[in-house]
């Protein structure tokens, strides 16, 4: 649960903040259902790529009224109770759930991307060129790579308390490696 007292302060904004914009979209659409099955981060429709600019103004504005800390524990509970059962499975030792979802966002994306499966529960998402990246280079959208920091505080907070780990390497160009494995 997010516990800092300046968060009492971005609730009480209500939903038009742009925070929660990029929060609902981080949801991963919450309550949708999957076209192959029961993943529930998932949702069929129009993809808005500009949800990538709204997850990044939420980040950017937590930054700059709360400090990093705060955006810290924003995207730690979204990735601990909006994705509560992803983050659950993982715990029991479960990595299905996940990897079905890298394989739907990045099919839903168009990404270039190649998603090995490996014993134990393992996997490597090896991404060519990030369709967040992307969009937002090609909006013009300055300090994309913020999306990254973003994205490596989720998965250390989908595998807190679990048997895994994700280690993202977001160095190689415009694209990107996350491997998911089993802690050592």
């Amino acid at each position: 649960m997010v516990s800092l007292p300046a968060m009492d302060k971005i609730t009480r904004r209500g939903f038009g903040c742009s925070l929660f914009g990029a929060v609902t979209f981080m949801a991963g659409f919450q309550g949708c259902t999957s076209p192959h099955g029961g993943l529930r981060y998932a949702c069929k429709g129009e993809l808005h790529k500009d949800f990538h600019a709204s997850i990044l103004d939420g980040v950017n504005y937590l930054i700059d009224n709360y400090g990093e800390s705060a955006a810290r524990e924003v995207l730690s509970a979204t990735a601990q109770q909006v994705y509560r059962t992803m983050h659950e499975k993982l715990a029991r030792g479960d990595s299905s759930e996940l990897i079905e979802w890298w394989r739907y966002y990045m099919d839903r994306e168009q990404a270039d991307y190649v998603l090995e499966e490996r014993e134990k529960g393992g996997a490597v998402l090896d991404i060519a060129r990030c369709p967040a990246l992307a969009h937002l280079e090609k909006r013009g959208v300055p300090g994309g790579r913020r999306v990254c920091w973003a994205t490596r505080i989720l998965n250390e907070a989908l595998c807190e308390g679990t048997p895994f780990e994700i280690v993202l390497d977001a160095e190689k160009g415009k694209g990107c490696r996350q491997i998911l494995r089993r802690r050592v």
